[in-house]
């Protein structure tokens, strides 16, 4: 099996190298996957994919690799992500999984990907909001719009995923060429929105499990503020449009 792991990153040089240490770390141990490692890079100006490039020859092993892919503006976490998937699905790659790259999503959790993936799992979501899961270090005003903003989502969109927002994710190749994702103009949280939104109605095999969410410790978020409110807009749209 393959699988591809994705994480967009700007200015993201004080979290990089640790990540892709502890993502190696993880996936050595599971001998029987090869894995690819996408830094989907906007042309950092901290120097992100020369700190990403150095670390994935430190930390390169049988079955784990860095591939940089570099683009020449900041164009928001949605089109980096398009534009990986679109070089992923031209090779053999069973999966792709997403992962933030502040550090807020544990790579420990691609140990309860891999075994959701042998089952044939199409989609595979995670949750803040279920039991088990959870955020630490966010502020009160940080967790209700959270919450609040998730509660809207599931109200209009269903309810079968309970974390709508959330990065980090498994899809197989095969759904995600059947997503169109070359369609999804949404920024922000509302690429997550709209691409699980797509994702549950083509998904045959779908799971979800909890995660416990940690804040960033090094840089700023690349969220922008007034994203929570365009999202408002965005989902009954979502709900209302055909598919």
């Amino acid at each position: 099996m393959k699988i591809a792991i994705v994480t967009p990153t700007y200015n993201e040089a004080g979290n990089i190298e640790r990540l892709i240490k502890e993502i190696s770390a993880v996936c050595k141990k599971i001998e029987d996957v090869s894995f690819t490692l996408f830094v989907a890079d906007d042309n950092s100006p901290d120097g992100t994919a020369n700190i990403a490039k150095t670390a994935g020859i430190k930390y390169k092993s049988k079955n784990f690799l860095v591939r940089i892919l570099s683009r020449k503006k900041k164009d928001g976490i949605g089109k980096a992500y398009i534009n990986a998937f679109n070089i992923i699905l031209k090779e053999d790659f069973d999966y792709v999984i997403q992962i933030d790259a502040d550090l807020s999503h544990n790579p420990k959790y691609i140990n309860d990907f891999v075994p959701l993936a042998k089952k044939g799992k199409d989609f595979v979501a995670t949750s803040r909001y279920m039991k088990g899961g959870g955020i630490t270090n966010w502020g009160l005003h940080r967790r209700i719009l959270s919450r609040g903003g998730n509660i809207y989502t599931r109200a209009f969109l269903g309810s079968t995923i309970t974390d709508y927002t959330n990065g980090l994710n498994m899809f197989s190749t095969k759904l995600l060429r059947q997503l169109n994702t070359n369609g999804i103009d949404s920024g922000g949280y509302g690429f997550f929105i709209e691409l699980k939104y797509r994702a549950i109605h083509l998904a045959k095999n779908f799971s979800q499990f909890p995660i416990m969410l940690v804040d960033r410790e090094n840089g700023k978020s690349k969220i922008p503020k007034n994203t929570i409110f365009i999202n408002l807009l965005l989902v009954p749209r979502l709900r209302f449009r055909k598919l």
